[in-house]
């Protein structure tokens, strides 16, 4: 991850998530799912499902993610998502 400080508590909060949401366990997937697309053929999200986890991460995390992550594809993978949650939060620190 490129996050300093926070991220392990955000890696947590996102598989719980993904744990109730879903019924998705990332321990029971091993660490190469953690970077596998989530509308490809292993972990088979639908689009829809992208969706609810795009809210719920907004509301868990009190962020907005930026239309432009999404239309560049990033909001694709755990890890990615990971990251792009933790760089967020990293700015609303910094703009404090």
């Amino acid at each position: 991850m490129n996050c300093t400080g926070g991220c392990e508590d955000i890696y947590l909060k996102l598989k719980a998530i993904f744990r109730s949401r879903f019924d998705l366990n990332f321990d029971n997937l091993g660490e190469a799912a953690l970077d596998k697309n989530l509308l490809g053929s292993e972990i088979r999200f639908a689009p829809r499902d992208l969706l609810c986890l795009f809210f719920d991460i907004e509301k868990e995390f009190d962020i907005t993610i930026p239309q432009e992550t999404i239309i560049a594809g990033k909001f694709n993978t755990f890890n990615n998502i990971v990251v792009i949650i933790c760089t967020i939060q990293e700015g609303k620190r910094m703009a404090v």
